[in-house]
């Protein structure tokens, strides 16, 4: 469990640290500019679900076909999968790109935040530059399901640290201008973020050739097993998933707009949380995508029982891994915040939100495995049933209630109180969603489907 899971997590560590290292190096530049590329990031996540999700539909079908011990009709779903990411996501983004600066003024009613200034730039440009790379960012998701789905995860940390290692050069680069170039401030970030995108694609794609036992066993670029019944059936396995993915960034993307209702520092602390908060869920969610390829082998050897035994497994080890760190961001909160603000304000409206997440991270591990787990049985329709009803019917009716309303109800006035109501809406909604999900594991119904 651990072999397959801990690269996994490797892996999501750089995903996430991607996103961090721009609010980070952009946060030198302040508030604004901050806000803007934290919430260009999100914005970006929400459009690119339209490519990611296909990831995850190559994951089950490979994991599925390796179980089964059918390993060319595994390879044939990468192919499937990369085909799908060039059609689609090309001229996908192309369109897209030119649609940001409108879709962005959407966001936040804060020109600073939408449109920048002489100075620097802003997060409608940032999103724009970074949709331009969304058939990219598909085929990079397709390569992580094909490794993940045949136990070689290994591959997809290599590929995330490559990709982080040269984010972060490239920021240095391109955001404050060093090595000759022009500085760029936030279109940089945009920049660097697409450029180690596009090497970490090239990457994997010279890797699958320079292996000798994929070319083999796998054969993989072989447009001639690709069949019309192979693309509906990736894309009728996908289109729940980029459903709630794009429906769960959409509500954290309306999330950060609660916090612009307070002020633009609130929305630069929302920002900086969510990010945060992402990371925490890191080590959730590389299991639940180890819990994936190991539910999906399984159920193509027959053995529904031990993949549900070592999911469980993975729960326990998951919450133990979790408990050191989320001990040290509760006791201290400052010191992390302030790796991603100089702002005091800004520290100071994000303190208690960064204690709430850190104490209720922990019982978020149950549904956040488990959920990912039941994507590898091809549960897609299900999983995003419950997490689109979790963000919209419980999460932000009740932080907008809380944070909005109840909080300056009571008389507390200030930007941290009700930063802290909007958080403990989100921290409610995901005590619920556990109440439905552990009883849908224990069941039966999702050791029957067919993939």
């Amino acid at each position: 469990m651990l072999r397959l899971a801990l690269p996994i997590i490797g892996g999501m560590t750089g995903q996430i640290v991607l996103n961090l290292v721009d609010t980070a190096m952009v946060g030198r530049l302040g508030p604004a500019p901050q806000a803007s590329v934290g919430l260009g990031s999100f914005s970006f996540l929400m459009f690119a679900t339209i490519v990611t999700c296909l990831g995850t539909g190559v994951q089950a079908i490979v994991s599925r076909r390796e179980g089964e011990g059918d390993q060319d009709a595994a390879g044939g779903a990468l192919d499937t999968g990369l085909c799908l990411s060039v059609i689609i996501g090309l001229p996908m983004g192309y369109l897209l790109a030119q649609a940001a600066p409108t879709v962005f003024a959407q966001l936040s009613d804060d020109p600073l935040v939408v449109h920048g200034n002489e100075i620097y730039s802003g997060g409608s440009e940032y999103l724009a530059i970074r949709l331009l790379a969304l058939g990219v960012i598909g085929a990079n998701f397709c390569y992580r399901g094909f490794y993940n789905g045949i136990g070689r995860s290994g591959v997809y940390m290599i590929s995330i640290l490559l990709i982080q290692v040269l984010n972060i050069l490239f920021n240095w680069i391109f955001i404050f201008g060093n090595l000759g170039a022009e500085a760029m401030d936030v279109r940089g970030a945009a920049l660097a973020s697409v450029m180690a995108q596009c090497i970490g694609t090239c990457f994997y794609t010279f890797l699958t050739f320079l292996q000798a036992d994929i070319r083999k066993i796998y054969r993989p670029f072989r447009l001639s097993r690709i069949k019309t019944r192979s693309f509906f059936q990736l894309a009728g396995l996908v289109w729940p998933e980029a459903v709630r993915s794009a429906a769960v960034l959409v509500s954290f993307t309306i999330f950060l707009k609660l916090h612009g209702e307070i002020s633009t520092t609130s929305l630069a602390a929302g920002t900086i949380l969510l990010n945060i908060g992402s990371a925490g869920f890191l080590v959730a969610l590389g299991m639940g995508l180890a819990g994936a390829t190991i539910v999906g082998q399984n159920l193509g050897r027959g053995q529904p029982q031990e993949a549900r035994t070592l999911v469980w497994l993975g729960v326990r080890l998951c919450t133990i891994a979790m408990v050191p760190g989320a001990a040290a961001v509760a006791i201290w909160p400052e010191p992390l915040l302030s790796l991603f603000s100089q702002d005091l304000a800004t520290i100071a409206i994000a303190v208690p939100s960064l204690r709430l997440f850190s104490i209720t991270v922990l019982v978020n591990v149950v549904p956040v495995v488990l959920m990912f787990s039941l994507l590898g049985a091809g549960e897609t329709r299900w999983v995003a049933k419950v997490q689109i009803a979790q963000q919209y019917l419980l999460m932000l009716p009740i932080a907008a209630f809380l944070g909005l309303w109840l909080v300056p109800t009571l008389g507390y006035s200030s930007e941290a109180a009700s930063v802290f109501g909007l958080w403990c809406g989100m921290a409610l909604s995901r005590l619920a969603i556990s109440a439905i999900v552990v009883p849908r594991f224990q069941g039966t119904n999702w050791e029957k489907l067919q993939i």
